[in-house]
């Protein structure tokens, strides 16, 4: 019998200043995504050798940290040597036993340099041993109540380990957990509106919706020609992408209005809307909204391109994707922050409503995010499409995101 294909996918973890420290590598089988149809040794066995062989590490998490499930059986063989250390997290399942030759394998395989990660933890005094070998606790949200949470992290105080919080779906969550001093986080509660006040936009934010409307109405080159050289940062970080190995032209660019031809409104349109998303300072690639931003876009635009052969509807898909979170990004309804911009009434129902083709697709990406694989196989059936036509897109738009060099744009 041939083996089943596997595809990975990735679930971003959160530091304190809700930036992506890293991500947990997510098995996926193409026969029965939504259960558990191979044992965990071939499961992980799966993933490293598609990270490594097929993939390549580097392309699927650039220099953060990957989580890689493994049990008993993982650990005794030593498969995972062939991991970088530096970038690597080993967690082990909550259903490994920890028995004392578990224990001093772990004590080992910590001091040759490996991190390791304890997964689902549910304290018990009789575990400080491998409490103490590890550098990450993951503590399922779902499983405590906000009382036995507080104790939990109050015996937790004492060990040198790192707390991270897993299924943190609501702000609410992720405020109550940083209150009790866990230091990373996962879960998509950063996509989450969470609409508690009007928020200002700020003048660089102004001006990119500026961008955008002048983009959407296909004003004259002059016309946005202006506006980057009223605002010459937003003109150095175009130069500066259309001359990096993100843009491939061998000619040297000199001008927006050179670039402007080169791009077009469309492809413009995209890279002003992901701009949105990076945040101002810092490294744009660590924002856990611009990667979903963007991974949304690419991911409707792949879709959709598959589905109709439209390359003009597959770049409304891609904005409809992106433009998805712009409520989140300005903390106001999605509604009034689409108000914002000069949108086809296409978009605008896909967004508010869930309408037509690209509210389907929209729906499609978000219940990937939550894993909701019945219902992506019956949705994509009705386009002839497979859960692995999905999967395979996925992974095209992290190795694409993540082939982008951040100093880049």
């Amino acid at each position: 019998m041939e083996l089943n294909k596997v595809f990975i996918g990735r679930q971003p973890i959160i530091n304190r200043n809700k930036k992506i420290f890293g991500y947990e590598l997510l098995f996926r089988n193409n026969a029965a995504p939504d259960a558990d149809v191979m044992n965990n040794l071939k499961a992980t066995a799966s993933v490293i050798v598609n990270a490594l062989n097929n993939i390549g590490l580097k392309k699927l998490i650039g220099e953060k940290k990957g989580f890689i499930n493994v049990d008993a059986e993982i650990l005794e063989s030593g498969i995972f040597d062939l991991l970088p250390k530096e970038n690597i997290v080993l967690e082990i399942l909550e259903t490994v036993e920890l028995t004392s030759d578990i224990v001093e394998l772990c004590t080992n395989i910590r001091r040759e340099g490996y991190r390791l990660a304890l997964d689902d933890f549910i304290y018990n005094e009789s575990l400080s041993p491998i409490v103490g070998a590890a550098n990450f606790i993951k503590i399922d949200l779902p499983m405590h109540d906000r009382q036995s949470l507080a104790r939990i992290v109050e015996h937790l105080r004492e060990y040198p380990a790192k707390l991270l919080a897993e299924k943190v779906e609501t702000r609410e969550d992720f405020e109550y957990c940083y209150s009790l001093g866990f230091d990373f986080f996962q879960g998509y509660f950063f996509a989450r509106p969470s609409v508690i006040s009007a928020k200002c936009l700020s003048p660089a934010q102004l001006v990119l919706i500026e961008l955008s409307r002048s983009l959407s109405r296909e004003d004259e080159f002059s016309v946005i020609e202006a506006i980057f050289k009223k605002n010459p940062e937003l003109n150095y970080k175009l130069l500066k992408f259309m001359n990096s190995a993100a843009f491939y032209t061998t000619e040297r660019i000199t001008s927006v209005r050179q670039s402007l031809a080169l791009l077009g409104y469309r492809n413009l349109q995209k890279w002003v809307t992901l701009l949105l998303f990076a945040g101002e300072g810092g490294d744009p690639k660590s924002s856990p909204l611009l990667e979903r931003a963007a991974l949304r876009g690419r991911i409707m635009e792949l879709l959709t391109k598959k589905i109709t052969q439209d390359p003009v509807l597959a770049d409304s898909a891609f904005m409809a994707g992106a433009l998805s979170l712009i409520g989140t990004l300005l903390q106001t309804p999605i509604s009034d922050a689409l108000s914002e911009f000069n949108l086809s009434q296409e978009i605008n129902d896909a967004l508010i409503h869930r309408e037509g083709l690209l509210g389907t697709l929209v729906l499609v990406t978000e219940m990937l995010e939550q894993e909701n694989f019945g219902f992506i196989r019956e949705v994509l059936g009705k386009f002839s499409l497979t859960v692995e036509d999905l999967f395979l897109i996925e992974r095209d738009a992290i190795i694409e995101y993540e082939s982008y060099d951040s100093k880049e744009s």
